[in-house]
């Protein structure tokens, strides 16, 4: 007759199916985790973003219940502590609101000890609190760290390019914060009759802005800083970066080399059309350029003949025909009417009217 042996927990003398503790009391001699048993779970009452610690963190989670539980999910995990004898630990976390501002949230860690499985479950109370965050606290102090100056060389804005300078601030702003930069927002913008000013929380996004204003419309860009502080023993310091809009703009007729030509465009190069060929033409952002008129000021008169490669047109002051080459945008001929700008090199048709479609 065989027989076997039972075996029996040295603790609590249990019978067990493996030589040394039963399960209970494997688990008991272990600690698998720790965790507080209450925690609470801060939200920013302004904007979706939640505090870990001392860092406030950034989201796009419009839903408060779904920010919550993710705030719950991220502050437990910090606030759990796995023992270190716990092999390849596996944490679950799930929160579940039992009111408007309580969760129970269910932790579960699973692994292996020695060879063996465990898996230790708890129930963790979470209390929503609502603080200010960082970000939005600043936001509503007024903090900037920096000043854009919309101005232009010589002579006044206009209400065009002001507004165009502001959406491309804003772009360039809203981009940022999309990519996590929290100071990334605009404080203040102050309309002026000679520009704009705006107070902003980025250095970085101010910067950036204004060089994009400069590559779009050319002109120039001053950075000063002005310490206004100091941190840490590092000084603090606030930029003002003055954008000055180019003094030419399309629409300006200049002398450009030795052309007269009508500017149609500025930037990193200023381009436009030669009057006197009706030839493209172009010169770098720093050539030197002499405004002698603008198409505003341009005078309509008749094509009285024209004959190859000239026209005969009326002089708008003496009323006498002058003949001028015929530039190669015309289309206009004898009895039509075209503008004119007359200068100390001559008179010159401008595009546009008899031109056709430009």
């Amino acid at each position: 007759m065989v027989t076997t042996s039972k075996l029996f927990c040295p603790r609590c003398g249990k019978e067990t199916e493996a030589e040394g503790l039963c399960n209970a009391c494997f688990a008991d001699k272990y600690v698998v985790f720790q965790v507080p048993q209450t925690l609470d779970v801060k939200l920013c009452a302004k904007c979706p973003s939640y505090k870990i610690g001392e860092l406030w963190i950034e989201t796009n989670i419009d839903n408060y219940e779904d920010l919550a539980k993710k705030a719950a999910v991220k502050t437990v995990r910090t606030a759990l502590s796995v023992s270190k004898e716990v092999e390849q630990p596996q944490i679950t976390v799930v929160p579940e609101f039992t009111g408007p501002y309580m969760l129970v949230i269910h932790v579960t860690v699973t692994g292996a000890i020695e060879g063996r499985p465990v898996s230790t479950s708890a129930d963790i109370e979470g209390r929503v609190r609502k603080e200010t965050c960082d970000i939005c606290s600043r936001m509503a102090g007024g903090y900037y760290e920096a000043v854009i100056q919309v101005r232009a060389e010589g002579r006044l804005p206009t209400k065009p390019e002001i507004d165009r300078c502001l959406k491309i601030i804003e772009n360039v702003f809203v981009r940022s914060a999309k990519a996590g930069d929290r100071l990334a927002f605009i404080t203040d913008i102050f309309p002026l009759s000679e520009g704009a000013d705006l107070y902003v929380g980025s250095t970085a996004c101010a910067r950036q802005a204004s060089r994009t204003i400069v590559d779009e419309f050319g002109g120039a860009l001053i950075e000063s800083p002005k310490l206004v502080g100091a941190v840490g023993g590092k000084g603090v310091y606030r930029v003002t970066f003055s954008v000055r809009l180019p003094e030419i703009v399309a629409g300006d007729i200049v002398r450009m080399r030795n052309q007269i030509v009508l500017v149609e465009k500025v930037g990193k190069r200023t381009s436009g059309v030669d009057l006197a060929t009706g030839q493209n033409t172009s010169g770098p952002e720093d050539l030197k350029l002499e405004k002698i008129a603008n198409r505003s000021e341009a005078t309509r008169v008749v094509i009285v003949s024209e004959e190859g490669d000239s026209v005969q047109i009326l002089d708008p002051e003496t009323y006498q025909a002058v003949t001028i080459r015929r530039p190669v945008f015309l289309k206009a001929g004898p009895g039509e009417e075209v503008p004119v700008i007359k200068t100390r090199e001559g008179l010159f048709i401008l595009p546009g009217g008899g031109r056709g479609k430009e």
